[in-house]
Formats: C-alpha cells, sequence, structure tokens
C-alpha cells in the first residue's frame, strides 16, 4: 500500500522538475509580480480551517474556509459565498463523515 503513494510522489516531482527546467530553458514573456493578496487570503483560510474544525466543527470550518477565501478577489459577493457554503457544507459533510465515516464533529459542543 505505502508504493503507489511514493511512485505517485516520485512522478509529480519529476514532472515539476521538467517543468522547472523548461521555465528557466524556454525565453518568453515576463508573468509580472505575482498578486500576493489572494495568496495570503487562501493560505489564512486553510490555517483557520486546521485551527477550528477540531473545536467549532466541520459546518464552520468550511464556511469560514469558504468566507475567507472569497475576499481574496477583492469585493465579497454575498449571494454567491452563501450558494458556495452550502454546497461545499453538504459536500463536507456528506463525504467526510456519512461516506468516509470520519469522526468530525458537525457542530461545537
Amino acid at each position: 500500500p505505502g508504493y503507489f503513494p511514493m511512485i505517485l510522489g516520485g512522478l509529480i516531482t519529476l514532472l515539476g522538475s521538467l517543468l522547472l527546467l523548461r521555465g528557466l530553458l524556454v525565453h518568453g514573456e515576463s508573468i509580472g509580480r505575482p498578486a500576493m493578496r489572494p495568496l495570503l487570503f487562501v493560505l489564512a483560510s486553510v490555517a483557520l480551517f486546521a485551527s477550528v474544525v477540531e473545536e467549532l466543527g466541520i459546518v464552520a470550518a468550511v464556511v469560514g474556509v469558504v468566507v475567507i477565501s472569497s475576499l481574496a478577489r477583492g469585493r465579497p459577493h454575498w449571494g454567491e459565498i452563501v450558494v458556495v457554503s452550502v454546497v461545499m457544507v453538504a459536500l463536507a459533510v456528506g463525504l467526510f463523515t456519512t461516506g468516509l465515516g470520519l469522526p468530525f464533529k458537525l457542530w461545537p459542543e
């Protein structure tokens, strides 16, 4: 069972190395400065999930991820945030707690 992740990790490393080498050797148009706002908000949403999922439950953690990561775009669209939150909570609860039987709390106790 441990060989598949090891082989998959090796293939991904090889592919990444080939892409890096190609990027260094091929001359082309510069891509400019990276956008830091989306990167920081997405990383913050993942950190938030990891820090609150055990205390607040999977529902609040998933909603937090959706809200914080949606702020990466700038001006939030609250209608979209509500729809995406409902769909993501349903998928997370359905897949992880019901489907896989993982012991996530749904709500804070």
